[in-house]
C-alpha cells in the first residue's frame, strides 16, 4: 500500500510550520479583503491604505464584476480556502489514522490555489487594468505555499509498498477533500448567515402585545427640478429615454467613483431593456472640493474637470459618449487624456479651454451639488426612483424591480 514518508523530524516540523504561518497570513488578509469588500458595497468608496492610485485601487477591483463568484467575495472563498489548508496541516501532523489523506489533499488544494491565484491575477492585468495589493498579497501567499510544499516534497511524496497503492491514494485524496470542502462551506455559509444588509432609514420598534404595529413609514417623494432645454435655467440636464416617461430615474455621480462606474454599466443596460418607458438623467456631485465644498479634500482629484468637460461635449451633441468613455477608462483620467478624449470627439482646443474657463457650465456643476446638498446626499451614487431615494441598493437587478414596480 502507499504509505507517506515521515514528518515527525525537526525538518518535518519546519515545513509545517511554515506552511500554518502562510495559511494563518492568507486568512488574515482575506478577512482584511471581505470587510473592505463590504464597506466598499455599502458606500461606493473608502478611505483603505490599499487605495494607492488610480491604478492601484482596492476599490475599483473590489467593484468589478470579478469579485464575486456566486454572490460571495473573493475574500470569503480566500477565508474557507486558508481554514481549509489549516485543518488539512492539523489533520495531516496528528497522529489519526487519514493524516496521510490529509496532506495529500494539502498538496493537491495548494496547487488548485496556484491555478487560481495565476488566474486572476492574469484577470486583473487584461480585463482590469488595476490592481488591489491585497489581492496580490493572497496570490504571493499562495505561491509560497507551493514553494514550501516542493521545498519538502520528500517528507509528502507516497511510497509504493504493494499493488493497491494507485486506489488507496485516490481514496486518501477523495477523504482529505471532503474534510477540505467542509471548512470552505462552512466560512460561504457563516458569510450568507452573517453578511450586513443595508438597512431602512428608520427601524421599526418591537411592539407589545396591547400596542398596534406602526405602519411602514411612507418613503419621501423629493421634488428634483429638471431642465430640458439647453436655453432654461442654467441649461440643459443631459438624460435618455422619453420625456413623458412614467419613471424618472435621477442619479448623482462622480465620474473618478469606481460604485459609478457600475452603476452607468447598469443604467446603459436598462436603457437597452426599457427604452423611452424610463427617463434616466444625470446630475454630477464630484467628489472633489475644488467645486464641491461639501467635500473636506481633493477626493478625487480630476472629478470636477470632468464633469466640466463631460458638459462641454454634451454641447455639442457629445455628452453620453464622452461620459461612457470616462467610466470606461477610470483608472486612466488625468489631466491630458481629459482634452485627448474630448478632441477625439471633435472638440478643439480653443473650445475645450473656452468650456473650461465658462463660469456658466461651473455653475450649471455647482447647482447640481447644491441639489445634491439639499436631498441629503452622502454618498456616490446616489439614485432617485420618481422622487424616491433608493436604500436598497444599485445593482441591475435591485434597480430593475423598483423600475418594475412603478410601472406595474
Amino acid at each position: 500500500m502507499a504509505e507517506f514518508s515521515s514528518h515527525r523530524g525537526a525538518k518535518g516540523s519546519s515545513w509545517l510550520a511554515a506552511a500554518a504561518v502562510l495559511a494563518l497570513v492568507g486568512l488574515s488578509l482575506s478577512l482584511y479583503s471581505t470587510l473592505h469588500h463590504i464597506e466598499v458595497h455599502a458606500t461606493g468608496h473608502t478611505n483603505a491604505a490599499c487605495n494607492i492610485s488610480s491604478k492601484f485601487s482596492c476599490d475599483e477591483v473590489a467593484l468589478s464584476e470579478y469579485s464575486e463568484i456566486a454572490g460571495v467575495p473573493l475574500g470569503v472563498w480566500g477565508l474557507g480556502y486558508f481554514a481549509a489548508l489549516l485543518v488539512l496541516l492539523a489533520a495531516g501532523r496528528s497522529a489519526i489514522k487519514t493524516a496521510k489523506d490529509h496532506l495529500l489533499a494539502y498538496a493537491v488544494l495548494v496547487a488548485v490555489g496556484v491555478v487560481t491565484s495565476l488566474a486572476l491575477g492574469a484577470i486583473a492585468v487584461g480585463k482590469l487594468n488595476a490592481y488591489c495589493v491585497i489581492c496580490f498579497g493572497i496570490y504571493g501567499v499562495t505561491l509560497l505555499q507551493a514553494w514550501n510544499l516542493v521545498r519538502a516534497r520528500k517528507q509528502i511524496a507516497p511510497r509504493q509498498t504493494g499493488s493497491q497503492a494507485e486506489s488507496l491514494t485516490f481514496k486518501g485524496l477523495i477523504n482529505g477533500l471532503s474534510t477540505a470542502a467542509i471548512a470552505v462551506a462552512l466560512a460561504v455559509g457563516l458569510f450568507n448567515l452573517l453578511k450586513p444588509t443595508r438597512l431602512p432609514e428608520k427601524l421599526d420598534l418591537p411592539q407589545t402585545a396591547l400596542a398596534p404595529k406602526a405602519a411602514a413609514p411612507t418613503p419621501k417623494v423629493n421634488d428634483i427640478p429638471l431642465s430640458k432645454s439647453a436655453y432654461a435655467g442654467l441649461g440643459e440636464d443631459f438624460r435618455k429615454g422619453g420625456d413623458a416617461a412614467k419613471v424618472v430615474v435621477v442619479e448623482f455621480a462622480d465620474y473618478q467613483c469606481p460604485a459609478c462606474g457600475l452603476l452607468a454599466r447598469n443604467v446603459k443596460q436598462l436603457h437597452e431593456e426599457f427604452g423611452d418607458k424610463v427617463l434616466f438623467v444625470f446630475r454630477n456631485y464630484p467628489l472633489d472640493n475644488s467645486c464641491n465644498s461639501s467635500i473636506p479634500s481633493r477626493m478625487h482629484e480630476y472629478s470636477c474637470k470632468a464633469a466640466v468637460l463631460a458638459r462641454c461635449a454634451g454641447a455639442y451633441g457629445k455628452f453620453w459618449q464622452y461620459h461612457d468613455r470616462l467610466f470606461e477608462n477610470q483608472q486612466a483620467i488625468d489631466d491630458a487624456k481629459l482634452k485627448e478624449w474630448a478632441q477625439a470627439l471633435g472638440l478643439s482646443a480653443d473650445q475645450i479651454q473656452t468650456c473650461l474657463n465658462s463660469k456658466d457650465v461651473m455653475a450649471k456643476i455647482k447647482d447640481d451639488i447644491d441639489i445634491g446638498n439639499r436631498l441629503g446626499i452622502d454618498s456616490t451614487p446616489t439614485v432617485f426612483i420618481n422622487g424616491v431615494r433608493q436604500v436598497n441598493g444599485n445593482g441591475l437587478d435591485e434597480l430593475r424591480g423598483q423600475i418594475n414596480n412603478q410601472l406595474n
